[in-house]
This record gives structure tokens, C-alpha cells and sequence, in this order.
């Protein structure tokens, strides 16, 4: 099939058509559960699987979905400070939102707030992410319990945050500080993920489980590694640059793309590379070549392999919907949503 913005944007809104018939009076998503008498579904009562969904549904012009929905995120699980979080036990479902990078569902969070254009709730969750932001722009992996790890996807997807809502300067300081990062790696192999101050980079991986070793570095020898992690700074570079004009900020991006490019081919064709696909296709737009658009249209493909006829999505080995955890289907259609989506606007721009 060829790629082009109608078929990313018809299969996005087929994604989003699914999920908002998933969504109660309330706006929670239905379970495989029995609802308790308030209506909440006990394998859909976590942020896991809401979190994305808000964004995608808004931009897969499911509006009143989108707005229901996060009516129920602040009703249930938003704080007077500021932060999103399912209970007090469990921030959200997985090891990486919930350990590796607990300001992520956050900036999924304020990233629709700029989509919807709400901008006081916006900055009320802004508020809280740059509560956990070092002057020199680096986030912090940990919420609870506290941690000195400052973490690259949580500080760009943090620095975005702040570039959508009107704190241009603190988003700059962060892409430089991801650019410090990057110029500090020295493993050809592996793109390191944390960073201590005073220390520079965390390569000691004592105390992780090696199962959890994808998140403190990206192997571009190994399939299915967590690109995002990597991505998201590319991304932020891109965004900043456009803001900008520092060619500091393109460069950078470029790096990031071209060590992907040269990796494992799951880095633009795997679950997990959703936003290095997007960020083919800005790096496209925003310098005119259309080198980039070949790892684009990869992702894309994949995302495409992945969508059943009712819209949902599937993960790949897993033979049908009973097979995958229910949290991981609003996920994944959630997720890969706001990709063909935003893939399907540079397109789009570019006219294709």
C-alpha cells in the first residue's frame, strides 16, 4: 500500500472510532470486569490506559470523546497539586511510566491539554512537571520515591510541555542540556538514557534488573529496544529548531536519526519506534529531504500491520484480542493513533 497523509489519517480516525465506543457515560474506558456500582471497571481503573488516549482522540477528531475522557482523568486521578497518578500504591501499570520515567503520562497529559487548547488545566500539570526540573533543564526519572536520575525522555518530553505552554526559554535550556547528553556518549553501540549530576552519565547498571536494561540505554544492535527513549529528544530538537532557527537544534536531531538509521531495522519498524517514525517526517518537512520519509513510511507500514478491521490494534505475534492484556490494546490503539495522525499532517504539508 502507499503511504500518504488520507490513508494515515483514515486509518487514525478508524483507531479513534474504536476507542471512543469503548468509553461509558463517565468517560472510562469498559473492562473485561463487572463495573463496581460507581461504573469503574477494576482492569481499566489506571492511567496506563488513558494517558495517550486523550491526545489521539483529539486529534482523530473524536473531540467530545477526548473531552469526556479527560473529565475523567481529573475527576479520578488528577491531584491539587498538579500531578496524574492511579493511586497511591501504583503511579500507573508497566515498569517504565511507573519506575524508569513517572513524569511521562504527565506530558502525554499536557500535550492534549495544547491539542484542546486548554491551557489553564495545561499549565496546572506543567506546574507540577518543572517542580521536578533542575535550572540547567534536566527532569527527574522519579517522583515518589525521590531520585538524583535525571532521565533524557523525561527531559524531552518535558521541554516540549514547556514549549506548548509558553515557557520557550526553559524548553531551550532543557534541548540544550539533551545536546550535553548526547555529546557525552562515548559507546558507539548504545545511547545512554540517565545522567547524574556531577557524574554525567549512568552506565552502572547495579541494582537494575536486566529486563529493565532497555530503559537505561538503547542497543542499536538488538530488536526491540526502547527507541523512544531517543526519539523524544529528537523530537524536542525538531520542535525547538522549528522555534528557533539554531541550527545547534537540527543537528542534533540529525545525530539521533542517523545513529537509528544505522541500527537494528525494529528502530523505525517496531512498536516502540512510533515517535522516531513521526520525527522521520518532520526531519522531512522541516529540511526538505525526502531521505527521512523512507524510515517514515517504515513505521508507518508497521502501524498499518497492526490495525484489525474494527480499528484496534494488535501487537505483533499475538494471535488475537483475548491473547493481549486489555490495558495493552488501549494502549497500543491509542499510541499509534497519534502517530498516523501526526505523520499524516506532515504529510500532508508536504503534499503527499
Amino acid at each position: 500500500m502507499k503511504i500518504t497523509s488520507a490513508v494515515l489519517r483514515e486509518a487514525g480516525r478508524r483507531a479513534a472510532g474504536w476507542l471512543a465506543a469503548q468509553q461509558t457515560h463517565l468517560g472510562n474506558y469498559r473492562g473485561l470486569t463487572q463495573p463496581d456500582a460507581s461504573g469503574i471497571y477494576a482492569d481499566t481503573d489506571d492511567v496506563g490506559c488513558y494517558y495517550k488516549s486523550v491526545y489521539s482522540l483529539r486529534v482523530a477528531g473524536q473531540v467530545g470523546a477526548a473531552g469526556l475522557l479527560m473529565r475523567h482523568v481529573v475527576d479520578r486521578y488528577m491531584r491539587q497539586n498538579g500531578d496524574i497518578y492511579t493511586n497511591e500504591q501504583s503511579r500507573s501499570s508497566g515498569s517504565y511510566g511507573s519506575v524508569f520515567c513517572q513524569l511521562y503520562q504527565n506530558a502525554w497529559f499536557a500535550r492534549a491539554m495544547a491539542a484542546m487548547r486548554w491551557y489553564g488545566l495545561g499549565k496546572k500539570i506543567v506546574d507540577f512537571m518543572v517542580s521536578l526540573r533542575e535550572p540547567y533543564g534536566g527532569f527527574h526519572a522519579h517522583v515518589k520515591p525521590p531520585s538524583d536520575i535525571i532521565d533524557a525522555c523525561a527531559t524531552a518530553v518535558g521541554a516540549l510541555a514547556c514549549l506548548q505552554h509558553q515557557r520557550p526559554q526553559m524548553a531551550v535550556e532543557s534541548v540544550d542540556f539533551l545536546l550535553e547528553m548526547l555529546r557525552a556518549q562515548r559507546d558507539p553501540d548504545r545511547l545512554w538514557t540517565r545522567w547524574r549530576e556531577g557524574t554525567g552519565l549512568v552506565t552502572d547498571l547495579a541494582g537494575v534488573e536486566e529486563k529493565n536494561h532497555k530503559y537505561c540505554y538503547v542497543d542499536r544492535n538488538k530488536g526491540q529496544q526502547a527507541y523512544w527513549i531517543w526519539a523524544w529528544p529528537m523530537n524536542v530538537m525538531i520542535a525547538v529548531y522549528d522555534y528557533t532557527g539554531r541550527p545547534q537544534y537540527l543537528d542534533g536531531a540529525i545525530r539521533i536519526w542517523e545513529w537509528l538509521a544505522r541500527a537494528h531495522e525494529d528502530a523505525f519498524h517496531f512498536t516502540t519506534a512510533g515517535k522516531g517514525g513521526w520525527g522521520s517526517a518532520m526531519l522531512s518537512r522541516v529540511t526538505g529531504d525526502k531521505r527521512y520519509l523512507e524510515k517514515c513510511f517504515s513505521q508507518m507500514e508497521f502501524i498499518l500491520s497492526c490495525q484489525q478491521p474494527a480499528g484496534w490494534m494488535l501487537g505483533p505475534g499475538t494471535p488475537d484480542f483475548n491473547a493481549q492484556p486489555l490495558r495493552t490494546t488501549y494502549d497500543y490503539t491509542a499510541d499509534f493513533t497519534s502517530w498516523l495522525m501526526d505523520a499524516s499532517m506532515e504529510l500532508g504539508y508536504m503534499g503527499m
